[in-house]
């Protein structure tokens, strides 16, 4: 242990030039920050819901007795392979060390498939969970959606439109949301985005456009400096659900950018944004 701890802060130098490089590829990233976390507060295993071979989840239960409400979390990719759940490791840790168990759940992406399959994959694996009760040690009959950019996409389409839950008849409650750093107003003549949403009309693409009265409790961040995804989503998601009488935090942070907001989360990178810390205290409220 010693002679981790004497390499801690090499390697945090080395994930800050990591997280600051726009040339280094994004994966590296998240393996960098990877390295910096406890791997001995949490156990693991890897669970199939489908036939595919990306249709599986990694389940990450923290190591209590009295665990609390799980955590689903949908990673981003920009909807296409750019990562896997095991490059996410560091949302895990931070979330279990709060008493959660979390599910990170794999899915099919572009140019495989198309919208809506990435969304109904992580349905099939909720309705896994939810009809299974697989590795959990209490039932299943509440859970949080949060995700990341493209993944905070799925996560507000999933509470937005409730025919995906509803389809699989899946009885646990949504209880909470967690959105980071989302287009929820995305614009389907976009160049990155119109190949993968080319048979979607704005009304299913949208989640902005389908919030109605009665969603769970919300929780919005978003970095100021994103260039990736303007803020101006989540300010408009948050006019939307205020409009219809949800309740909604947001938090928006001056000077952080996209990629500087989610790996805030990270136990040795909370100096970079605030975001754990807003995590955590939306979830001491379940």
């Amino acid at each position: 242990m010693k002679i981790l701890s004497n390499k801690i802060p090499f390697l945090i130098i080395i994930a800050l030039l990591l997280l600051t490089a726009s040339g280094c590829a994004t994966v590296k990233k998240t393996a960098a920050i990877n390295l910096l976390v406890p791997k001995d507060g949490f156990t693991k295993q890897q669970i199939s819901y489908g036939s595919d071979k990306q249709q599986s989840f990694d389940l990450y239960l923290p190591k209590t007795k009295t665990p609390k409400i799980p955590v689903v979390y949908v990673y981003g990719s920009a909807w296409r392979k750019k990562f896997n759940k095991a490059d996410f490791v560091f949302v895990a840790q931070a979330l279990t060390s709060l008493g959660h168990p979390v599910i990170v759940p794999e899915h099919r992406r572009f140019p495989e498939v198309k919208f809506p399959v990435f969304v109904t994959d992580v349905a099939d694996a909720i309705s896994h969970i939810d009809h299974h009760n697989v590795g959990l040690t209490k039932p299943f009959t509440d859970y949080i959606l949060m995700g990341h950019s493209s993944g905070a996409h799925t996560v507000a389409l999933l509470a937005t439109d409730p025919s995906y839950l509803r389809q699989r008849n899946i009885k646990a409650r949504l209880s909470g949301l967690i959105a980071m750093s989302g287009p929820y107003d995305l614009p389907l003549d976009d160049t990155e985005v119109a190949p993968i949403f080319s048979t979607a009309t704005a009304q299913r693409a949208n989640p902005v456009l389908n919030v109605r009265r009665g969603m769970p409790p919300t929780l919005l961040l978003h970095g100021l400096a994103d260039p990736r995804v303007p803020s101006y989503h989540t300010t408009r998601f948050r006019d939307a659900l205020l409009k219809n009488g949800n309740s909604v935090t947001t938090r928006l942070y001056p000077g952080v950018d996209h990629e500087k907001l989610l790996g805030g989360i990270a136990a040795p990178l909370r100096f970079m944004s605030n975001s754990f810390v807003d995590v955590r205290r939306f979830l001491e409220r379940f």
